[in-house]
């Protein structure tokens, strides 16, 4: 049974950093240890998925970035869990259960800004979300649509393209890619792969959802207990 734990990426070990690069780069071509280290500093949250032992199983990472006076955006840096351990909602439940006390102790709107370079990553927002961009069947408001071109271009410069971060960063390796006709039935799975179809490349599609407790559905607020 794996825990999540939260803690300052300035606490991380070194052990606990190499462990971390060495989950990535299994999972993960083009995985460099000069950009995985600099990538992560400029995260200030980590959240660590442990087994009894303290073994590190999965993680993901956090940043926050004032957009005015009256937003704030958090945004998810590199995410992974092994794939023993898919399927399991650990790491997403401890991860939004920190940005939600970010966004409650923000005087203002609180956005959650994730480069989604998977339908696995993507299934983050339909499951536990509401209402979140770009979603099938649903235009993107301007408004929304503007933070996020504000951001990415702020961030990424010319990688950004038309809501896609064009590749030139690591892409999932064949082997853990099991996208199956199943899966396609489901619709957002298909949305994100019309959406984003050089995923395979390391594209990554720039996604956008409140974070509000009046945005989780039924299942995104019984996972954090609101």
């Amino acid at each position: 049974m794996l825990a999540g734990k939260t803690l300052p990426v300035k606490e991380l070990t070194e052990h606990q950093i190499k462990t971390m690069f060495d989950i990535m780069q299994k999972y993960y071509g083009n995985i460099v240890w000069g950009n995985f280290v600099s990538d992560l500093n400029r995260k200030c949250d980590v959240v660590l998925l442990c087994d009894q032992n303290d073994v590190i199983h999965g993680f993901t990472t956090l940043a926050i970035f004032p957009h005015d006076e009256n937003t704030q955006l958090l945004f998810s840096g590199d995410t992974i869990i092994k794939k023993e351990y898919w399927g399991s909602n650990d790491l997403s439940q401890v991860w939004a259960s920190n940005a939600f006390k970010h966004a409650d102790n923000f005087n203002g709107k609180t956005y959650w800004l994730l480069l989604t370079k998977g339908y696995k990553t993507y299934k983050f927002l339909h499951t536990f979300y509401n209402d979140f961009y770009p979603c099938v069947d649903v235009e993107t408001p301007q408004e929304i649509q503007a933070i996020i071109d504000k951001f990415a271009v702020e961030q990424y410069g010319a990688q950004y393209q038309n809501g896609i971060l064009v590749a030139g960063k690591d892409f999932l390796k064949d082997e853990f890619d099991d996208i199956s006709d199943v899966k396609l039935k489901n619709k957002h799975t298909a949305f994100f792969l019309e959406k984003n179809p050089n995923y395979k490349n390391g594209d990554e599609l720039v996604c956008i959802t409140e974070m509000n407790v009046d945005n989780l559905n039924r299942l995104g607020r019984r996972a954090l207990g609101r």
